[in-house]
């Protein structure tokens, strides 16, 4: 696609936060995986810009290409574990994978159960609807069937929004939040900017009416590995400064990653 190449030699030779009296009672998460020599990347392959499975078997996407990068700066194997939606947290907790890419919207919940990375992916939340039934506004859909995809986050934004849970239904996926388009009639559908894109590829009467807000994928590692965590957020800066995190986001999803925020 286009993107500058990934020079940086090892994010981790001669740091000084490595050793000494500023890495204070270390944890080990980090040490655990230079040792290994591979780092197990978890990651939810949903058949988007994302990430997609190849013919090959291989993984493509915005979420694989950034897991070869986050290796490459820790001068280690990328090992990449395919996550079924929704498993993300529980299978972070198992200590299924290292680090979890993707499908972490930044929410003080989630930061209750598990260590946040800085943000690596940004989108927005929009309202899908047929073209035939244009609406201005959340309150123009009293009387409609709003889907939403699987995620707290995406329930507490259309609660936020006014939407009467009892008037919502929850789309496993975006191929089902497709086919509901796909029947017409007074069907909306709430998703991120990504998975809009691939639902008009399939429903081309699909348009987007309005934007409900921003949100912000992070990266996610078990609580109690902050050794790791450091050493993440470092790499993530230094793409960021580089131009490369940004140079990759728009890459992909056509659109800037945007500045450096946390929690």
């Amino acid at each position: 696609m286009g993107l500058p190449p990934f020079r940086r030699r090892t994010l981790l030779a001669g740091l000084p936060w490595l050793a000494g009296p500023a890495r204070a009672a270390p944890d080990g998460s980090l040490r655990r995986v230079l040792d290994a020599g591979v780092i197990r990347l978890g990651v939810q392959v949903e058949g988007t810009v994302a990430a997609a499975r190849a013919t090959d078997g291989s993984l493509r996407g915005y979420l694989p290409e950034l897991g070869h990068r986050i290796a490459h700066g820790f001068g280690v194997r990328p090992e990449f574990v395919a996550v079924p939606r929704g498993d993300m947290l529980g299978l972070s907790q198992q200590g299924r994978f290292d680090l979890g890419l993707g499908g972490a919207i930044a929410s003080t919940w989630l930061a209750m159960s598990t260590l946040l990375s800085d943000p690596i992916m940004r989108f927005q939340l929009v309202v899908l609807t047929p073209r035939e039934h244009p609406v201005l506004g959340m309150g123009d859909l009293a009387s409609w069937r709003v889907g939403v995809l699987d995620g707290r986050s995406f329930a507490e934004t259309l609660r936020e929004a006014g939407v009467e849970e009892a008037r919502t239904v929850t789309h496993r996926s975006w191929e089902e939040a497709a086919a509901a388009l796909r029947r017409g009639g007074k069907e909306a559908v709430v998703v991120p900017t990504y998975h809009a894109r691939e639902i008009q590829r399939v429903v081309p009467g699909a348009t987007v009416r309005f934007t409900l807000g921003e949100f912000w994928h992070c990266a996610m590692l078990r609580m109690g590995e902050h050794d790791l965590l450091r050493a993440v957020n470092v790499l993530l800066y230094l793409l960021r400064q580089e131009g490369q995190l940004q140079a990759l986001h728009h890459a992909f999803f056509e659109q800037d990653a945007g500045g450096r925020r946390t929690l």
